[in-house]
Parts: structure tokens; C-alpha cells; sequence
């Protein structure tokens, strides 16, 4: 009699598990969904990001940093690094733009604005790369904290 109940025990939890899985199953497919946009960058720096000149948001990769910030008239960005100055085409309150050719070590970039009325400001940032790993070093080299900047990992919002 005892081992009755139990295969009825055993049959009746599977049953309820059967029955929930198809549920659980969906959930986690709807919670683990992709989104896409199809806003431009200058939209969705006005939804998120607040940056300034003087507090640019910054996303370092391997060799290049990408630059993103706002200013409160139309300006003419020019960006000087490593002994190359470089212009940013186009007059804009919104400025994005990526510096590649980044050394390792302290790079020192330094950011200026020009607005219609001929008048600058600027902001240099240091960003320090790690150095490359040589082929048969087995030594893990740590991302560095760069001072007055944001840093976020590729594809991931603040």
C-alpha cells in the first residue's frame, strides 16, 4: 500500500512540473529579449547623457577612445593628441567622435570648443592604456582608472 502512494506522490508531482514548464520556459525567453533602437545618436545622448566639455563621456577600447559630450551653443571641436591636432567637421551642440592611434601609457588629449562668436574653452583628459602583453607573458594586465572621466565597458549604458 505504502508504495502505492508513493508512485502516485512521484506521478502527480511530475504532472505538476510538466505543466509548468512550458511557463517557465517562456519566461525566461521574454526577460532575456534584445532590444534595438532606431534613434539616432544625438537622441539618445539627449535621453541619457548630460555630459559637458568639462565632464565628456568617454569609452575606451584597445587603441581608441570614443568622445561623447554637449555644449550649450554650436561649436567646432579640434582635439590634439600625441603631438596631432585634428578638426571635427560641422558646427553642433552635440559632438561624438572617436581618437584613434592611442599609445600605451598617458595619453594626453586635449578637447577644444569654438563657438561663432570665436570664443575657446577646452579640457585635456589623460587616459592611460595598459601596456600590450608580450606573446609569452601569462600575466593578466588590469584596466587603469582614469581621473575626471567616465568609463563605461563596450555595450554597456550607465
Amino acid at each position: 500500500m505504502r508504495k502505492k502512494w508513493q508512485i502516485l506522490l512521484l506521478i502527480v508531482l511530475l504532472s505538476f512540473t510538466l505543466n509548468w514548464l512550458p511557463e517557465i520556459a517562456n519566461a525566461q525567453n521574454d526577460s532575456a529579449g534584445v532590444t534595438y533602437t532606431t534613434q539616432t545618436p544625438s537622441e539618445l545622448m539627449e535621453l541619457f547623457l548630460t555630459y559637458s566639455l568639462q565632464n565628456p563621456y568617454i569609452e575606451i577600447t584597445k587603441n581608441s577612445a570614443e568622445l561623447m559630450f554637449e555644449t550649450e551653443e554650436n561649436a567646432t571641436i579640434t582635439i590634439t593628441t600625441n603631438n596631432h591636432t585634428e578638426k571635427i567637421t560641422g558646427s553642433t551642440t552635440y559632438h561624438q567622435f572617436r581618437i584613434t592611434g592611442l599609445n600605451p601609457g598617458n595619453n594626453l588629449i586635449t578637447i577644444t570648443a569654438t563657438t561663432g562668436d570665436s570664443s575657446n574653452s577646452s579640457k585635456t583628459i589623460t587616459v592611460n592604456l595598459p601596456d600590450k602583453p608580450k606573446k609569452d607573458s601569462k600575466s593578466i594586465h588590469h584596466q587603469t582608472t582614469n581621473e575626471n572621466i567616465t568609463i563605461r565597458k563596450k555595450g554597456h549604458l550607465l
